[in-house]
């Protein structure tokens, strides 16, 4: 199965920015990766319509901060 260069660069931004939280969160990258994935931010990244995947792993990683705190700062 052929990925597309669009789900290509998906997954690799998220790869790269669920390194990002890992290492801001001192947790595994496994363990950041599966929260980052159940994120809407996770699910924004995939969708081609909202044009995350053309910023960068840090924008993408503070992204995910802002809506975790969101949700559980208050």
């Amino acid at each position: 199965m052929e990925v597309s260069k669009y789900e290509y660069t998906m997954q690799l931004l998220a790869a790269m920015a669920s390194q990002n939280i890992a290492k801001r969160q001192k947790i595994s990258r496994e363990k950041a990766f599966f929260r980052f994935m159940r994120s809407k931010t996770g699910q924004m990244l995939f969708d081609e319509g909202t044009d995350m995947w053309m910023n960068g792993p840090d924008y993408i990683a503070d992204e995910y901060r802002r809506e975790v705190k969101g949700k559980w700062g208050k």
